[in-house]
């Protein structure tokens, strides 16, 4: 990476076990890992963004938007997110298309309705300002809804963030079996790197077969620190409005005498 100092700051939590995880089993750590591990303020509501743009309710499924990022990703020249996501599409939607889409969409074996889609999501990543209505009126009258429409929108602009953002602070690319090994994790886990307590109990569920005793201690010890750190939040402003409301209390009774 270019950002030398962030690559290298030592991970915490969630990160420190899964980068671990990754080593012991001599694979690589996704860079991109780096960039959502610092100001997890930021990250976190980028994450869950995320999540929910790639995996929640849409018309169009999981596979085709993880196809559209691919796409997307390899017209804007950022190939760590199109060789990162081309898998997971190859399991959704299957290799051979995804392989024709990122050759020639012309000749792919695509329905017209989402050729014209993808023609859109194309267009969308080569120029956003030489987008028309026209382009607009073309997708819904090739049967899409502007739901549909809305969401491979989102996607396409998700991934030239993402793409920015790679590209921009240096992620290097991986090897084809470490792409491939971090397509299964998002296949399996989703964009679940939510460092809430919630996150981390998914994690610990949804991984539960890969976890041993030290990364479920870990994980515990982890989950305990959220926990009484959320209590005591709870009850430190619940002491501070104690003295406030007596205060007001006071107040209100010298102004009324």
């Amino acid at each position: 990476m270019f950002l030398k100092e962030i690559e290298s700051r030592p991970p915490e939590g969630m990160m420190k076990i899964a980068f671990k995880k990754m080593r012991d089993a001599d694979r690589a750590i996704p860079e991109i890992m780096h960039l959502f591990r610092f100001k997890k303020r930021n990250t976190d509501h980028l994450v869950r963004f995320t999540e929910e743009v790639m995996r929640g309710p849409s018309p169009l499924s999981p596979g085709m938007r993880e196809l559209i990022g691919t796409y997307v990703s390899a017209r804007n020249q950022c190939s760590f997110c199109s060789c990162a996501h081309a898998p997971v599409a190859a399991e959704l939607v299957g290799q051979k298309l995804v392989d024709e889409v990122l050759c020639d969409l012309e000749k792919s074996s695509l329905d017209p309705a989402h050729k014209e889609l993808f023609r859109y999501v194309g267009k969308l990543s080569e120029n956003p300002a030489l987008v028309t209505a026209l382009d607009v009126i073309k997708v819904k009258e090739a049967g899409w809804s502007e739901e549909a429409i809305y969401d491979a929108l989102t996607v396409a602009s998700l991934f030239k963030f993402y793409n920015t953002w790679n590209n921009g602070s240096g992620v290097q690319n991986m090897s084809s079996s470490d792409y491939a090994h971090s397509g299964e994790r998002l296949i399996k886990m989703g964009y679940c790197m939510d460092f809430s307590l919630k996150g981390i109990l998914k994690i610990m569920w949804v991984g539960r077969k890969e976890i041993n005793y030290t990364d479920l201690k870990g994980l515990i010890k982890m989950t305990l620190k959220r926990f009484i750190g959320g209590v005591g939040a709870l009850f430190l402003k619940g002491s501070n409005k104690g003295p406030v409301a007596a205060a007001g209390t006071q107040a209100n009774s010298v102004t009324s005498a």
